[in-house]
């Protein structure tokens, strides 16, 4: 691995900091106010880092920064990818506004496996308890459009972003709770958001 520059060290130490002090790492913004530097000139000093080989980054997803190495002196792997938590959607927003990012979690590495976009989103109710998915637990999404019947999705329905089981049907989709308490919601104007990879739950 080469050697950093004294920038390149302060900009890793900053990144090595923020991750021990909140569990996931800054994001390029963040890194430019510290330094009082732009956006893009903290990007530059993220890819040159990365080729000399102390951390990674991962494409659209600006706090998703893998620390390889802490420090030239350090070789052990200390890795943290951190996905934004949607929770309630405000109407005429895009799902993934600023404004509806309550918060980061970090996500293990198995989960994390190469550049796949991910959320998380806070699930709100009962609808799926009987599949395990209880109220105010935090499901992890892989961002995508499409989904197999029987598969569990993020769906959008105009504004409201509805976690439920998909099928495609010849002329609907139909979204179905795994809770005897709720009907089926059948629409053709549902819009797959992504489809659920684990939980992430707080005892």
């Amino acid at each position: 691995m080469k050697d950093l520059t004294d920038k390149q060290q302060a900009v890793l130490a900053f990144i090595t900091a923020i991750i021990k002090e909140r569990g996931f790492p800054p994001t390029i913004r963040e890194i430019g106010d510290e330094f009082g530097i732009t956006a893009k000139g903290a990007y530059d000093h993220l890819k040159a880092i990365e080729k000399k080989g102390y951390l990674k980054t991962a494409k659209n997803q600006s706090r998703a920064i893998e620390l390889i190495r802490q420090s030239p002196m350090e070789s052990l792997p200390v890795q943290a990818t951190s996905i934004p938590v949607i929770g309630q959607v405000a109407a005429g927003l895009p799902i993934f506004a600023e404004e509806n990012i309550e918060s980061y979690i970090p996500v293990p590495d198995e989960m994390a496996k190469g550049n796949v976009p991910m959320y998380a989103l806070r699930v709100q109710g009962d609808s799926m308890i009987e599949v395990g998915i209880n109220d105010g637990d935090i499901a992890i999404i892989e961002k995508r459009d499409i989904a197999r019947n029987g598969e569990i999705v993020v769906a959008l329905i105009e504004d409201e972003a509805t976690l439920k089981v998909y099928y495609k049907e010849q002329d609907q989709i139909r979204l179905e709770a795994r809770n005897p308490k709720y009907k089926p919601i059948k629409t053709k104007k549902a819009t797959v958001m992504g489809k659920l990879i684990g939980l992430y739950r707080i005892y």
